[in-house]
């Protein structure tokens, strides 16, 4: 009891007060008193103030959280079907998957081990979704622009030139994008025009802005059916992607 009356004490004075009725405020002396307790309660419990700040952050992640589930909500017209996306598997999925990538991101790169493995396991019960959202510099947003314009050549192509860039690791300047463009079947020529046509660069705008709606501050970034999991964390999307299945 004196534990939780220390807690509760605790997080009135680190947060402030509130003014009570007058005939249940205490007076000065047992102001003072009740003080002392609970300081000296805090110096031989010190852990108490650390067990307040971690419900606090808790809260406020649950609270962020609550947030971007509205977002998504409000944008899923945005995040299922932009039909400028690119995709690759099932038509009619059991589970969509979208991921918000970055070619230069090495936790993407991990990522993608886990998205070639359940696109070989469940095969068309499952379609993936990228959202193509360079946010590490210009080489990142020259790759996007590349993919994206490789696109036009047939998903197959883009498929092929997309993990090639995802699985490179390093970094990804002009000369090295056409060499994995080339070597994943990419007519570099007709990609470098296309890559100067506005639609491509309206694209990647529109796509961060769904981002940001979401609050998409790093990647990859999952909705799985529609869990939200950020980061590369495999246990997670594996937990998220068998729910969906009904595993």
């Amino acid at each position: 009891m004196l534990r939780q009356f220390a807690i509760i004490a605790a997080a009135t004075f680190m947060f402030g007060c509130q003014q009570a009725p007058a005939d249940a405020q205490l007076n000065e002396r047992s102001r003072e008193e009740v003080g002392e307790i609970v300081r000296a309660y805090i110096l031989e419990h010190p852990e108490i103030i650390e067990e307040a700040l971690i419900e606090l952050q808790r809260r406020a992640q649950a609270r962020e959280m609550e947030d971007i589930y509205a977002a998504i909500e409000r944008n899923t017209d945005a995040i299922y079907g932009d039909e400028r996306d690119p995709r690759f598997g099932g038509t009619e999925p059991d589970v969509t998957i979208v991921e918000f990538m970055d070619y230069k991101c090495s936790y993407c790169r991990v990522a993608n081990e886990w998205v070639s493995d359940v696109n070989e396991r469940y095969g068309d019960r499952v379609q993936f979704i990228f959202k193509e959202y360079p946010i590490l510099g210009p080489d990142s947003l020259e790759a996007s622009r590349a993919a994206l314009a490789a696109l036009n050549q047939g998903p197959e192509i883009y498929e092929l030139f997309h993990r090639s860039m995802i699985n490179a690791s390093g970094p990804l300047p002009t000369e090295r994008i056409d060499q994995l463009a080339a070597l994943a079947g990419v007519d570099v020529a007709r990609m470098r025009a296309d890559m100067e046509d506005e639609s491509i660069m309206n694209h990647i705008l529109d796509v961060r802005a769904l981002g940001q709606e979401l609050d998409v501050s790093g990647t990859p970034f999952f909705i799985v059916d529609g869990v939200v999991v950020a980061g590369a964390n495999q246990l997670a999307l594996e937990a998220a992607l068998q729910t969906g299945l009904g595993g």
